[in-house]
């Protein structure tokens, strides 16, 4: 009897383990890899090249959040911004279809891979923009190559320390043993069905696109190796925020900061706030009834704001050369 026991829980765990790879092929079945892989230090980074490489405005980096990949910013802001200025959109290292080293979760090394990245690209002077845990590795890319940058657009940018901790799951996932089941097993076969009400969430108290979760490609978060790096991301985040934070005085180069004043899960007061009074002269701009996902909610306004801080960064350069 003891023996068939166990032997049920292993068939058990091997039905599971086929479940979660099947939900994992799915996944890369619907949201295939849509861009360029470039080889930087070792590893490899997934993103996409847009628009005309010899316009006048300067070139747009965007960088997205925590749990999306590189087509929620092609959505939102690259397929407009690509008609008038080149643009790259990256996967996060370690997410969609870019890898990264053990220490990938660090925000100066995801940084420093994507600015590598943007260079093998043949890309000078970009504007970064960042939203939400990509505006933290924007904040994390200007403090270690602001000379680099035409500047900086954060959209409701993590950037200060917060009150609580984060979800169960993702302490869990770097637990061992529970970790690895939990990533294989439980995240791949649950998620999705529970991913569709926390669309609903971030966009609340506006709309997702209609097709967003579809077409977004939304479930390659769930695979074992993307949730584990999201996991990990989240874990470490506080900690470098804490960090971070003391530098953002050291920032002179132009940068906008825009949030929502009913965003629910970045706090307004805590972060874009915080951030507008410690720089000297940026535009910050709060929207009104917009919540977390500000970039898809007042797209026209957040392409002007980038429109308007390339502006700035071109009267600065053409005062720094005739300075020169």
């Amino acid at each position: 009897m003891r023996m068939s026991g166990l032997f049920l829980a292993a068939l058990v765990v091997v039905v599971l383990l086929a479940l979660g790879g099947c939900a994992t092929w799915r996944a890369e079945r619907n949201a295939p890899p849509i861009g360029s892989i470039v080889a930087v230090d070792g590893e490899k980074i997934h993103f996409v090249d847009m628009g005309p490489a010899d316009g006048a405005l300067p070139p747009v980096v965007l960088i997205h959040g925590a749990s999306v990949n590189l087509r929620d910013m092609k959505m939102a802001l690259g397929d407009e911004l690509a008609k008038s200025r080149r643009v790259i959109i990256v996967d996060r290292p370690g997410r969609g279809y870019s890898t990264r080293p053990e220490d990938g979760w660090r925000l100066e090394r995801q940084a420093q891979l994507i600015r590598d990245a943007v260079r093998a690209a043949g890309v000078e002077k970009p504007l970064i923009v960042g939203q939400s845990f990509g505006g933290a590795v924007a904040l994390a890319y200007a403090l270690h190559y602001q000379d680099e940058m035409s500047g900086l657009v954060l959209l409701a940018a993590v950037s200060h320390e917060w009150p609580g901790d984060v979800a169960w799951y993702n302490k869990a996932s770097g637990w061992p043993v529970l970790g690895p089941l939990l990533r294989r097993i439980v995240i791949p076969i649950y998620a999705p069905y529970a991913a569709r009400s926390g669309v609903e969430k971030s966009f609340a108290p506006n709309k997702a696109p209609d097709g967003y979760y579809e077409k977004s490609g939304l479930t390659l978060l769930f695979r074992p190796r993307d949730f584990k790096n999201h996991a990990a991301d989240l874990r470490h985040l506080k900690e470098q925020i804490i960090a971070m934070s003391g530098s953002y005085r050291t920032l002179s180069l132009p940068v906008a900061i825009v949030t929502g004043d009913a965003d629910k899960t970045v706090n307004l007061k805590l972060h874009s706030a915080a951030l507008a009074e410690e720089l000297s002269d940026p535009l910050y701009l709060v929207l009104p009834g917009v919540g977390h996902a500000l970039h898809h909610a007042e797209k026209a306004k957040i392409l002007a704001v980038i429109d308007e801080t390339s502006t700035k960064a071109q009267h600065r350069d053409l005062r720094q050369n005739a300075v020169d």
